[in-house]
């Protein structure tokens, strides 16, 4: 319910849906709340200008009403209308810096573009809001640096077994799709890669693990050896099996 055929979000104007977005401009938090739970529905109802109430709340600077929104539904947080924005794309329109940052806190992807190729950062340049764009630059430098830290720490892990390293590093930095290549594989050629450093130290727990995500390079860039060259180097069938079966 609230998507049409051809999967585009529903215009609505309805009565229900009226209310929620005045409770959402007024920032009636117990009211908003309330018409969350007796109409689950509306959370990816659009207004006229392709809005969902989680967007509204962020093209408006409602920092607590948005609150609201993402506990009574998660799923509005990276959600994209017909042109391809989300909340975050519509937040740097109009120099929201304090929703820009409770998103991208959430995990709101800043360099995810719209059906036009601009990212929130390039919205927000475009409209003239610097601090905003300044907000946003510090972010992604700050999630770069994370990123590549978790890369050397994933690859520490995948050498000496440390399953429960893994485990807390994929948990924090998979939750992106535009972050997992550069997790697992690195930034260049010259990097190592995280599946080939698991299968080559035979650690079979750790590559069933990093098995259930797609984005990991099996050829080598540098040297073109593949997983399976990793795989026969640790002795290890059992890894050699399972690469066998995803190369």
């Amino acid at each position: 319910m609230g998507s049409t055929s051809d999967g585009l979000l529903e215009l609505d104007n309805s009565e229900a849906i009226q209310l929620v977005r005045q409770a959402i401009l007024f920032e009636n938090l117990e009211l908003l709340a309330d018409l969350f739970n007796v109409n689950p529905w509306v959370w990816n109802r659009v207004d006229r200008h392709g809005r969902t109430p989680f967007m509204l709340a962020a093209h408006n600077g409602k920092v607590d009403s948005l609150r609201t929104i993402l506990i009574c539904s998660p799923e509005s947080l990276d959600l994209c209308n017909d042109r391809g924005k989300t909340a975050l794309h519509m937040a740097a329109e109009s120099g929201e810096i304090e929703i820009i940052r409770e998103l991208v806190k959430n995990g709101s992807d800043p360099l995810l573009t719209d059906k036009d190729g601009y990212c929130p950062l390039e919205l927000a340049q475009k409209a003239g809001h610097n601090e905003a764009a300044l907000a946003l630059i510090e972010f992604i430098q700050q999630e770069n640096e994370n990123l590549d830290n978790a890369h050397t720490i994933l690859i520490s892990a995948c050498i000496e077994g440390d399953l429960r390293q893994v485990e807390d590093i994929l948990e924090k930095f998979t939750n992106k799709k535009s972050t997992r290549s550069v997790l697992f594989n690195g930034r260049s050629p010259d990097d190592q890669t995280v599946l080939a450093i698991a299968c080559t130290n035979g650690q079979i727990e750790i590559v069933k693990r990093l098995l259930i995500f797609s984005e990991h390079l099996t050829v080598s860039q540098n040297t073109k050896d593949t997983v399976i060259h990793s795989a026969v180097s640790s002795q290890n069938v059992e890894v050699l099996q399972l690469c066998l079966q995803v190369s």
